[in-house]
């Protein structure tokens, strides 16, 4: 996925006002490799709330972030 320094500003903006709805939920391991991994475009503005809004407490919600954060880094291209 490419994207612009500006237009990945504009959506973390337009996400940060969005409320947190979803506690500590995170899609589970099976979820993110049945979906997202296969198309991430379709999914970029939920991970990227999810990394906005959720605070994980647990080793497998920590994990399930990380994924997510991995997820995020080897799909997203930015560009000038």
């Amino acid at each position: 996925m490419k994207i612009t320094y500006d237009d990945y500003d504009l959506m973390q903006e337009q996400l940060e006002v969005i409320p947190n709805l979803s506690a500590v939920w995170l899609p589970s391991k099976e979820d993110l490799d049945t979906y997202v991994v296969i198309e991430p475009e379709k999914f970029l503005e939920f991970l990227l709330w999810l990394t906005f809004t959720v605070a994980p407490v647990t080793d497998e919600s920590k994990e399930r972030m990380r994924a997510i954060k991995r997820i995020l880094c080897e799909k997203i291209i930015f560009m000038d």
